[in-house]
């Protein structure tokens, strides 16, 4: 009955916006959007408790969702540090020799993401010099990564 009586009320705000509109009263027309965009069309408080029966107090609906929250929130927060836990134990740690280096390909497509228009860092190379250095860059590029890679490890 509710949803039936607010769209009657909307049909007739809405041909009266157009009347408006087609009489040329632009007063009336924005007085009248203005006052349904300031109408509180907002969902009614309604919760449920945890029996599924409706409540509508609104003091009755915090508490409720101040209930369900804690619970679902520690519940979790349990499951989630002991799930934690069990994956630091059963993780195996790998060392820094199982990680190869990056491949020209994957220097390539880094490079063909870089974006454009960005200041040069410390050294002022910009990225547009770079994504047009060509595919000498590239290979210098990847070369000086392997090295630094093979220093550090």
């Amino acid at each position: 009955m509710c949803a039936t009586k607010k769209k009657e009320w909307i049909y007739k705000t809405i041909r009266k916006i157009e009347e408006n509109h087609k009489r040329n009263v632009p007063r009336k027309f924005f007085n009248e959007i203005k006052h349904i965009r300031q109408q509180n069309t907002g969902l009614l408080p309604i919760c449920k408790d945890g029996n599924n029966t409706v409540i509508t107090q609104m003091d009755k609906i915090l508490n409720r969702w101040k209930e369900y929250f804690s619970t679902i929130l520690n519940s979790d927060l349990d499951e989630v540090s002991s799930n934690y836990r069990t994956r630091i134990t059963t993780t195996d740690i790998r060392t820094d020799r199982e990680i190869l280096p990056p491949s020209y390909s994957e220097v390539c497509s880094i490079i063909k993401k870089l974006k454009s228009n960005k200041a040069g860092g410390t050294d002022s190379i910009i990225p547009e010099l770079i994504k047009q250095g060509g595919r000498t860059l590239k290979q210098r590029i990847h070369k000086l990564i392997t090295l630094i890679w093979e220093e550090e490890q």
